[in-house]
């Protein structure tokens, strides 16, 4: 992530006060602070989309197992 810009955001007082004292805490900036709140919002994001994805397409893998084990169980026979 080479460049940066600069933005202007508002925020609640009470969350502005909890950035300071983190990056008070951590010797960082706000700044600092907050982008690597974003970056850990993207990533949780992106990891309940791959669940989310992965739990659907094993619910339709066992739909389709279950529908085939009857099929297979006949042509055993």
């Amino acid at each position: 992530m080479g460049n940066k810009q600069k933005v202007t955001i508002t925020v609640d007082e009470a969350i502005l006060k909890e950035i300071d004292r983190f990056s008070k805490e951590q010797s960082q900036s706000r700044s600092n602070v907050i982008e690597e709140a974003i970056r850990e919002w993207r990533q949780k994001h992106l990891e309940n989309e791959l669940i989310e994805g992965y739990t659907s397409m094993a619910e339709e893998d066992l739909k389709t197992a279950e529908a085939n084990f009857g099929a297979g169980t006949e042509a055993i026979r």
